[in-house]
């Protein structure tokens, strides 16, 4: 996902969108006033089968319609967000005449409304996005309910696969931020996987925007990052033991919004771009490896970071406040180790050669560059971390 952009420029260019946050039960039937409110006549509601099948999304629909909208639902066909469904809900956006994005599901099906509302103003297919930097005009108004523990409702970034080209498209942009996230929940996913996945990868989101080096010139940035980091990882046990808890539910949530929060001007990691490349090139499932990749980095990166690494773990009570800086900075890293692997799933982790290993990490450098980042893992110590995962 090589660009000639730089992430601070275009930031800076393209500013960030406001987002208006709604939590509490109930709020995304409610969220129909609002949308009335702002102008919205005509939305389009896009989903899966299987959160459509949601009696509270039936509810929610209705009362939409009860309000005097009028709502087109369409039902994402693939497993992953697809340039085929982008391009659909976008015919289905322009036939009907709307003027609003509700996208009411996981990661795939925010990503697909995040493109979706991007092609909707801005001339090209989704895949003439690519890269960093590259959308142009503003979007039209996007809304997102929220299912799981997702960072993707507050990130300015979208993966998708793109069945022109036969591969995964990274494009990262402030410009398709929604404008409104809901978290209810009484919308929330039952399923162990799926609460586990979402949760853990708004963990590494939130990590590695903490220890970004834009961190210390966007304090507030920073402290958004602490919050995700103290929300999942105080209350993620407790959550995947009983998924039905309102309140559980909702913490985590609100942790996965504030670690997207996070990236809007920390940015994103290395784990983050080797997931993209290993994507790229073997067609896994983003996140495959993603913890042992994530202490693999964190090791790599302790003689950078290590006092924000013991901030986390005396701050976390992972060890106590008299211990030395480089123990426990240790210590945040044997526990992050412990929290993936007590949570992820057996995983078949493609076997790279070492050919790949060296082009993996010679392109993660490149698109760290593109970031605004000195990188400031070394190509050789990168190309370790692919190895043996």
């Amino acid at each position: 996902m090589s660009s000639k952009q730089n992430f601070i420029k275009t930031t800076q260019r393209d500013g960030v969108t406001q987002q208006t946050l709604y939590i509490d039960a109930g709020s995304a039937g409610e969220l129909a006033e609002v949308l009335k409110g702002k102008g919205s006549k005509r939305v389009l509601i896009l989903s899966n089968k299987a959160t459509l099948d949601y009696r509270p999304v039936e509810a929610m629909i209705r009362k939409y319609n009860d309000t005097g909208l009028r709502t087109f639902i369409y039902q994402r066909r693939n497993i992953v967000a697809d340039s085929r469904d982008i391009e659909g809900a976008l015919d289905m956006y322009k036939e009907y005449n709307c003027d609003t994005i509700v996208a009411v599901g996981n990661r795939h099906d925010i990503y697909v409304a995040k493109m979706t509302a991007v092609c909707a103003t801005n001339p090209g297919k989704p895949a003439s996005f690519a890269g960093i930097g590259n959308i142009k005009y503003d979007i039209k108004l996007l809304a997102c309910v929220v299912v799981d523990s997702t960072p993707t409702s507050a990130t300015p970034e979208c993966t998708f696969f793109d069945h022109y080209s036969n591969s995964w498209i990274n494009c990262i942009s402030q410009i398709m931020l929604p404008h409104i996230v809901v978290i209810d929940s009484e919308m929330m996913m039952r399923n162990t996987e799926t609460v586990a996945f979402s949760s853990l990868n708004a963990l590494c989101f939130a990590i590695e925007a903490y220890l970004s080096p834009f961190a210390a010139a966007n304090p507030e940035y920073k402290a958004n990052a602490a919050v995700a980091i103290y929300k999942i990882i105080g209350r993620l046990d407790n959550l995947v033991a009983d998924k039905l808890d309102p309140y559980l539910q909702t913490k985590v949530a609100v942790g996965g919004f504030y670690a997207g929060l996070s990236t809007i001007k920390l940015g994103f990691g290395y784990t983050y771009f080797i997931m993209h490349e290993m994507q790229i090139r073997y067609g896994c499932e983003y996140g495959v490896g993603m913890g042992r990749i994530l202490v693999k980095v964190l090791r790599e990166m302790l003689e950078f970071a290590a006092d924000d690494m013991a901030e986390i773990s005396r701050s976390q009570h992972f060890c106590t406040s008299s211990l030395d800086t480089i123990s426990a900075a240790q210590t945040f890293i044997e526990t992050v180790g412990d929290i993936y692997n007590k949570n992820t799933p057996d995983e078949v982790i493609p076997n790279m050669t070492p050919d790949d290993r060296q082009k993996i990490a010679e392109s993660v450098r490149r698109v760290m560059t593109d970031m605004g980042y000195q990188p400031r893992i070394a190509t050789d110590r990168l190309t370790g971390v692919l190895y043996n995962l």
